[in-house]
């Protein structure tokens, strides 16, 4: 919808209101802005009479026919209709009872009886049983129906579609459902009787050509554009592209099917229309009919369907009386101010090493100070200078002094290999006493972080333009200090504003609000420790079972799996690179100044950490870092991980476990790192970003007394966003989520704050604000594993989400307070 607005508006003859559900939940359909086209159609939530009753009001041309769209959500009298006017549907009977049967208005049911000659008035759905007769078969009245069968529900927007089979198949019910993850099926063995708790329509099962179903999409009477894919009958996985959308392939119409479509399309007036139709011994059938839906990613499509919208309303303003004069836009709900909080986009595995040395070279790098040092490029010759005395001088355990030169000596020419020196002090004396040296190396932005910016930036731009251009008017960018997080505002912003050119100014680096803080270390030490108990086998520590997801009995054992199959992988790995003459073959393209050498240096310290260290010393951050070179490698390296991680014993098969197994634990362990109790989880993040929370509010605050729109980013970290997470879902808002229900914060994670504003009326200067919170879980897709990858490298961002319904600015201004986040976060301190 977005691309094809968009496409409408640079013709110049069009402006577009988006209504917002602001004004469509909550105000009177008298109060709705004026348009002479409307685009509307029935979503979950959608208050389709109202629509209806607005249409009757205004009487604009509408795109779609809204009052049919109550047909389309009972399959009865969608099949019926078709039947009427001769589309081929699979044999069928169905099962009636008292409860549910269909009731249009009275109106409507006129209509449908004068236009199509179709008497669908609720006399003429007569209670029917259907009964299984053996276990091969089902009978209504004198009609049989054999297995293998279909069963629907009557209800449009029931997918829970089951179908049979016979004795001889093996029996059993493939149980269909709306795609969850990459599943859209499950076979159940076991299951042989036919649901008896509603009204369900029985339909001959057809053997569909290539094992596949086909989509098709109209554009008004005569275009259809039609796409096949898998169908969910074969085994239930849903094949993906890189963008995460069902992989489908664009296949034409037939003379008699392009017919069907504008049969479908006119007979319930829907313009935009989609429906599945079945190919099977060289004829077409309809199976349903989906009413408002829109080809994704194909940019052919997008110009063709613009082209045919634009021509009906272009020829309908010559027919009609344009813009009946009625309420301002002005007094409607406008989008005042668009506020986000992003993570920085994909970048490379970051990878760290720890040290901790009492001797005087490593303390001199401190240079007196108390506070922690990082030292950077040419600054990281002063460590090997100190590494240095130390190995001469014996000053400490050799071991370890060899293991930091050897890194230094491999990583001091990567860009953004950095060492943070970090001071410890004697709690009695407050003498220095050690010094705890962090090597860090590794993310850094990727191609395929470069692709998300801009292609997130681009879908931003249009969304504004569309709902309020002038928001992209008044545009400030915040950015903390590191390389890819900079890297990626910069090429959003471009993409946003439509230009290579930026101002120096635009981009404010901001260390305070969007950097590191070490102001929860002390908390999250505490963490750590008790996430590490957790952990280790020969603790007691337990964690309540809610606290637990469904896949982790216990958090030990569960890991103890990890590491085991890592154990085994390891072995697999080193006999394929002993085996192969030369693995650089195994893949031709390298990306990101990856090699094979530095895969394996990866992998092999991650073996280490994993399966030679002992249990009680073992660190939970490892499993991020784990799963970080595993979603890496996937996206960047997959047919070397693939190959490489392969024997004939196991196939592929391991480390399509050990991703499974990764990301659960993942997303158990990960977010907990930033509290595990509420209590904990709102003090840590209002200690780690306070002076952003403040920020946002001030902004809010400031945008809300400005007298023209306005837009504020803030690019920062996976800590920063976790953090900023917690408090809102923790503070009281009234949102939709709860902690804990997002499984990962993915590149390029969004976290909205949009203030709505309109003014009361008859010229007051009186206005009304309201916040309405969003989010996205970034370029993330959980089933990557199973995904088709293009060169990009790179996962689309999922779509905003709203996870709150508008609240009051001034209520939402309170909970967000860092005053009140802190002393909510105190009561609960005390309250434990």
């Amino acid at each position: 919808m977005r691309n094809i607005l968009n496409k409408l508006i640079q013709f110049g003859e069009f402006e577009v209101i988006v209504f917002g559900d602001k004004v469509i939940l909550d105000e009177a359909i008298e109060n709705w802005p004026t348009c002479d086209f409307l685009l509307s159609f029935f979503s979950s939530g959608f208050p389709l009479q109202k629509a209806i009753d607005y249409v009757k009001l205004r009487k604009p041309y509408s795109v779609n026919d809204l009052e049919m769209q109550q047909v389309l959500m009972d399959r009865r009298l969608v099949l019926r209709i078709l039947d009427s006017v001769g589309v081929p549907t699979p044999r069928r009977f169905v099962r009636q009872t008292k409860e549910d049967i269909p009731a249009l208005p009275s109106e409507l049911l006129l209509r449908i009886r004068e236009t199509l000659n179709v008497d669908l008035s609720p006399e003429t759905f007569p209670c029917v049983s259907v009964n299984l007769v053996d276990p091969d078969t089902v009978q209504c009245g004198s009609s049989l129906l054999k297995k293998p069968f279909v069963e629907k529900p009557v209800s449009g927007e029931d997918h829970n579609i089951h179908i049979y089979y016979s004795t001889a198949q093996g029996a059993g019910v493939r149980k269909l459902f709306r795609k969850v993850g990459n599943k859209s099926s499950e076979f159940v063995p076991e299951v042989a009787s036919i649901r008896t708790d509603g009204s369900y329509i029985y339909e001959e099962f057809m053997s569909v050509d290539n094992a596949e179903d086909v989509k098709v999409y109209t554009i008004g009477n005569n275009f259809a554009h039609a796409e096949t894919r898998k169908s969910p009958v074969v085994d239930g996985v849903v094949r993906r592209n890189a963008e995460g959308k069902e992989v489908r392939y664009i296949t034409p119409l037939s003379e008699e099917e392009k017919e069907i479509s504008r049969k479908v399309s006119e007979t319930f007036g829907q313009t935009v229309c989609g429906f599945d139709l079945l190919r099977t011994g060289g004829r077409s059938y309809v199976i349903d009919v989906n009413g408002w839906s829109f080809v994704k990613g194909n940019d052919d499509y997008y110009e063709k369907c613009v082209e045919i919208l634009r021509s009906l309303f272009l020829q309908a303003a010559k027919s009609r009386q344009m813009r009946v004069p009625t309420k301002s836009i002005e007094n409607q709900w406008k989008l005042k101010a668009f506020l986000s909080v992003l993570r920085h986009g994909d970048r490379t595995p970051k990878q760290k090493a720890k040290f901790t040395f009492r001797s005087k070279p490593f303390m001199d790098l401190l240079n007196g100070t108390e506070e922690e040092v990082v030292l950077k490029n040419d600054q990281l010759r002063l460590v090997s200078r100190a590494c240095d005395e130390a190995i001469e001088g014996s000053f400490e355990d050799a071991t370890l002094l060899t293991q930091l030169r050897t890194i230094l000596d491999l990583k001091s020419n990567l860009a953004g290999t950095k060492v943070q020196v970090k001071p410890s002090f004697n709690k009695k004396d407050k003498q220095l006493e050690k010094a705890q040296l962090i090597v860090k190396w590794g993310g850094e932005f990727t191609h395929g972080g470069k692709h998300q910016s801009k292609d997130l930036g681009e879908n931003l731009r249009k969304d504004l333009r569309i709902i309020n251009k002038a928001l992209l008017d008044d545009i400030k960018i915040y950015s903390s200090s590191e390389r890819r997080v900079i890297a990626t505002a910069e090429i959003l912003t471009q993409a946003l504003l439509d230009t290579h050119d930026l101002p120096g100014s635009l981009i404010t680096v901001n260390k305070e609000m969007l950097d590191d803080s070490n102001a929860a270390k002390e908390q999250m030490e505490n963490v750590k420790s008790r996430l590490q108990a957790i952990l280790n086998p020969n603790e007691p520590v337990k964690l309540p079972e809610h606290y637990l997801p469904e896949d982790i009995e216990d958090p030990e054992s569960f890991l103890q799996e990890i590491i085991d199959l890592l154990a085994i992988l390891r072995k697999i790995l080193r006999q394929n690179i002993e085996e192969e003459e030369d693995v650089a073959r195994i893949q031709e393209r390298w990306c990101c100044s990856e090699s094979p050498i530095l895969f394996r240096e990866r992998w092999e310290k991650l073996f280490k950490e994993f399966c030679d260290v002992e249990r009680s010393a073992f660190e939970p951050s490892k499993i991020s870092e784990l799963y970080d070179s595993l979603k890496y490698d996937l996206l960047h390296n997959r047919e070397f991980c693939e190959a490489i991680f392969a024997s004939p014993e196991f196939g592929r098969q391991l480390l399509k476990q050990l991703y499974g197994k990764a990301k659960t634990l993942f997303d158990f362990i990960a977010p907990q790192e930033y509290g595990i109790e509420t209590r904990e989880k709102l003090e840590i993040g209002m200690l780690s970003s306070q002076a952003l929370l403040k920020q946002l509010v001030d902004d809010l605050i400031a945008a809300k007394d400005c007298p023209h729109p306005c837009t504020r980013l803030y690019f920062t970290k996976e800590s920063k966003v976790i953090c900023l997470f917690n408090i809102v879902l923790l503070c009281g808002l009234p949102t939709k989520l709860k902690s804990g229900e997002v499984d990962e914060l993915d590149y390029l994670t969004q976290i909205t704050f949009e203030l709505h504003e309109r003014s009361s009326g008859s010229g007051s200067e009186d206005r009304e604000y309201s916040l309405r919170l969003g989010f996205s879980p970034g370029a993330h897709d959980p089933n990557l594993i199973d995904l088709s990858l293009d060169g990009r490298h790179s996962l689309s961002v999922a779509p905003r989400r709203w996870i709150s319904d508008h609240i009051s600015l001034d209520e939402a201004l309170h909970h967000l307070s860092p005053s009140t986040a802190s002393q909510l976060s105190g009561s609960l301190r005390k309250r434990h």
